[in-house]
């Protein structure tokens, strides 16, 4: 978009009685809103805007964006071209009688427009770029191998700069003209990230606390049992933002979607291991493949909910990415009983010990670009086989497919009956692995269908 056009004006409500609920839609302070600073005088017709985000696997961007005029538009007036929106590609545009994205433009006030999602994460093999979003260089690192120890993540921006270049008819014959305004907003965290709680355990031996999110079906009834998953991150999650586990990626958000809640109620724990943690304790894990203080703690936490909530003990579901998905290992080597099924994410851990997991239910995802999970986890394949427990595979998966591809590749691996499945993307890398694997429902059907009796 040109930056030719010199009027950027943050857009709420043009009434006076409107102006206080406009500036919290925009998490704008009421104070401002009455001094008339967000308001536009006969600059454009666009009364409020509302960007909306979502979380990809590749973290939080905002994902539409909601639009409101005085009256009712035409939907026959508008064009693929009626708005452009700065540093994004614009996918659809309907108009809708309510603040929201429609299946099919309904004539209303309400111009919902849709922006196409690009997978930012690269691609490129490890060593041509940083592997540890975050990481930078003199920052303080485990041993040689290990990922950095803090990370400098940021909540991801959410602002939304949009331009209304055609003119709007309207129901009543009228029309909103084109605007050389830029209309600026910023999106509030993902509904699927509001839904968490966020509390804080302490570990009554030591003191020593660790936050966590927590969601819980919305029918949650004491008197049902649900099963529960337990999601832990990768290292370059390891801040002092407690809802960094929600928004870096899809991992726990995922299971917590009213799409996958209609169909399977559950309980998602995703702990965060903090940079306090990581000065006070020292990493949750390492290449050392060892057990840590970190990882007791997050043991303590599980088995904390476990107390708290209402959790079906048959169906307990592990998973996680890196750090996440060695925990992952780790625990369920030290607690063969607590998980049911786990899903393993770009991770790796000592494969002698990796034995011990045999008869557990795992599907582990890895990238052939990823030169420590890629190696480790063939060994550990080639070790379950050799004591006798056969493993599902299947030649390499393009991971830029479409998700309906892998999806059937997924069915097809699970139709071999293996109670362990082991899946390579074809090139990638670390960190890549985890902006697709999530978007994967039929790994995480398979998943659900474990039980531990």
């Amino acid at each position: 978009m040109k930056n030719t056009m010199a009027v950027v004006v943050a857009v709420c409500c043009m009434t006076a009685a409107g102006s206080a609920a406009c500036a919290a839609d925009m998490g704008i302070g009421a104070t401002a809103a009455q001094k008339g600073t967000v308001t536009t005088v006969q600059a454009t017709a666009v009364q409020q805007l509302r960007p909306q985000a979502a979380v990809y696997g590749d973290g939080e961007k905002v994902a539409a964006i909601i639009l409101r005029f005085p009256s009712a538009i035409d939907p026959a007036s508008l064009r693929d071209d009626s708005f452009a929106v700065e540093g994004r590609t614009i996918a659809s545009i309907y108009t809708n009688n309510k603040a929201s994205v429609p299946v099919k433009s309904v004539a209303g006030p309400y111009v919902a427009i849709t922006l196409e999602y690009k997978n930012t994460a690269s691609f490129a093999a490890m060593g041509k770029k940083k592997e540890e979003s975050g990481s930078t260089d003199g920052r303080q690192r485990g041993k040689a191998g290990d990922a950095p120890m803090i990370s400098d993540r940021k909540v991801p921006d959410l602002s939304v700069r949009v331009v209304q270049k055609k003119a709007l008819q309207r129901m009543d014959g009228g029309s909103y003209a084109a605007s050389p305004v830029v209309l600026t907003g910023t999106a509030g965290p993902a509904a699927s990230i509001a839904d968490f709680r966020q509390y804080t355990y302490t570990d009554p031996a030591t003191g020593v606390s660790m936050p966590y999110n927590l969601y819980l079906p919305r029918s949650y009834d004491p008197a049902k049992s649900y099963p529960l998953v337990v999601f832990i991150a990768d290292a370059s999650a390891n801040t002092d933002d407690s809802t960094t586990p929600l928004y870096q990626g899809n991992g726990a958000v995922v299971w917590a979607s009213p799409q996958w809640q209609a169909q399977h109620p559950c309980i998602v724990l995703a702990p965060q291991y903090t940079k306090k943690l990581v000065l006070s304790l020292g990493m949750m894990t390492t290449d050392d493949n060892v057990w840590t203080s970190g990882l007791q703690l997050t043991t303590d936490l599980i088995y904390h909910v476990l107390s708290t909530y209402s959790v079906d003990r048959n169906r307990i579901y592990g998973t996680g990415q890196s750090q996440g998905g060695m925990a992952n290992i780790a625990i369920s080597d030290r607690h063969p009983g607590l998980f049911a099924g786990q899903f393993l994410v770009a991770c790796q851990w000592d494969t002698e010990e990796m034995k011990l997991l045999k008869d557990k239910n795992l599907w582990i995802l890895v990238c052939e670009g990823d030169t420590k999970a890629y190696p480790a986890m063939k060994k550990a394949v080639a070790n379950w086989e050799s004591l006798g427990t056969p493993v599902g595979q299947s030649p390499s998966w393009d991971s830029k497919a479409s998700v309906s591809y892998l999806n059937e590749e997924a069915k097809a691996m699970a139709a071999q009956g293996r109670h362990i499945n082991f899946t390579v993307f074809s090139g990638g890398n670390h960190m890549y692995t985890w902006s697709v694997a999530y978007t994967i429902d039929a790994i995480r059907e398979w998943i659900f269908q474990q039980r531990l009796e």
